[in-house]
């Protein structure tokens, strides 16, 4: 299948996901997460604010990490396929924003310095055991994983992780899955 093809069907399947499992799986996921050796180092920890229909929810990760006394930061897309980076203090500081994202309120979150972060979460419609992983395909993850030093950690259902993806070369991947049932260390 084409990466547009691929999209669509997962897609799909996420959205056909019922509240209660994306509650439970994600609830989950972050428990998964917050035991790791990278996330336990990480002093700031960089997280999308999910928002699409069946997306990993990232809202409990985000309040355990500032609970935790690690700084956040969250993306926003800005034009030109690049995002901008804001650390925010409160789950409240994120607001629904264009194309159905829920992003930082720049007039609630100072502008961060991603450099900063410890451990990068990013999102994906699709990952590989290997760390493959297929955004949503306007590359704005990409061009950010790109100049990412820290670990980054994909966050997925077990139904997202298929054996190949159809990648190219400026697809960037990721160094660790984690789903409801596993930690996958890719690289």
């Amino acid at each position: 299948m084409s990466k547009a093809e691929l999209r669509r069907e997962f897609r799909q399947r996420r959205a056909a996901l019922t509240p209660e499992l994306i509650g439970g799986w994600s609830a989950a996921i972050a428990s998964r997460l917050v035991v790791l050796d990278e996330y336990l180092r990480a002093h700031v920890v960089h997280c999308y604010a999910s928002s699409l229909p069946g997306e990993v929810g990232t809202g409990e990760l985000i309040v355990r990490a500032l609970s935790d006394r690690k700084g956040v930061i969250c993306p926003r897309v800005r034009a030109h396929g690049q995002l901008e980076h804001r650390e925010i203090t409160d789950l409240s500081d994120v607001v629904a924003s264009t194309f159905g994202l829920r992003e930082p309120d720049p007039a609630l979150a100072a502008p961060a310095d991603p450099d900063a972060a410890g451990l990068v979460i990013a999102p994906g419609v699709a990952f590989t055991p290997g760390g493959g992983r297929l955004g949503m395909g306007g590359g704005y993850y990409d061009r950010f994983l790109s100049q990412v030093s820290a670990p980054i950690v994909g966050l997925a259902y077990e139904m997202q992780m298929v054996d190949v993806l159809p990648l190219s070369a400026h697809d960037q991947r990721v160094d660790i899955i984690v789903t409801e049932l596993r930690v996958i260390r890719c690289r």
